[in-house]
């Protein structure tokens, strides 16, 4: 596990260096969002209820229009939990890296995007006291979603998305059981800085 966190930094702070180098063309940015997220469907009734969620994601742009983004998020839903017997708190945490392409209205100095991409994540299920009763093994997903980029100066921007989150069946450290397909949708804001 440590290795997989060293080389994600490694990339990301050698992504970080080749930017600076180009913040005439602003190539580069770093996003914060945070908002609600919704179960879409939860097979099993193991997580029913609206959350919330972050994400801190690293940006590219390569061609005019078209762009990588990467990163780290997080997002917490609390509901009961059967094989405990009361109410519970479902962390999932991970790595995200996909494409987003963009482009600006003719009307507006805004423009809209829409992205997709992979995510490789686990879940952990805590107790209300902070005691882990569930650990999962990490495991892909993917995730699409679309949005509105409204510029606030040069080198800011006001983000606003809905996704779609998809994470498969994951195999669990502390127990037999597994966690079944999870699906929900973000809402999110944030903030974009250009570089």
């Amino acid at each position: 596990m440590k290795t997989k966190v060293l080389v994600a930094a490694a990339l990301m702070a050698t992504l970080t260096l080749s930017l600076t180098a180009q913040n005439e063309d602003k190539r580069g940015g770093f996003e914060l969002n945070g908002g609600l997220s919704l179960s879409a469907c939860a097979p099993g009734e193991t997580v029913t209820n609206a959350g919330a969620g972050a994400e801190a994601l690293l940006h590219y742009r390569f061609t005019k229009h078209l762009g990588l983004y990467g990163g780290w998020g997080y997002n917490a839903f609390r509901n009961d939990y059967a094989p405990a017997g009361h109410r519970c708190d479902f962390e999932e945490t991970g790595y995200i890296i996909g494409l987003q392409y963009m482009h600006q209205l003719e009307f507006s100095n805004s423009s809209v995007f829409v992205r997709g991409g992979f995510q490789y994540k686990h879940i952990e299920i805590e107790d209300p006291s902070g005691e882990l009763l569930f650990d999962t093994t990490h495991g892909p997903g993917w995730q699409v979603g679309c949005g509105i980029d409204i510029p606030v100066s040069g080198k800011w921007s006001l983000l606003s998305e809905v996704k779609f989150n998809a994470l498969q069946e994951m195999e669990g450290h502390t127990t037999t059981t597994s966690i079944p397909d999870r699906n929900y949708f973000s809402f999110r804001v944030g903030v974009l800085r250009l570089f």
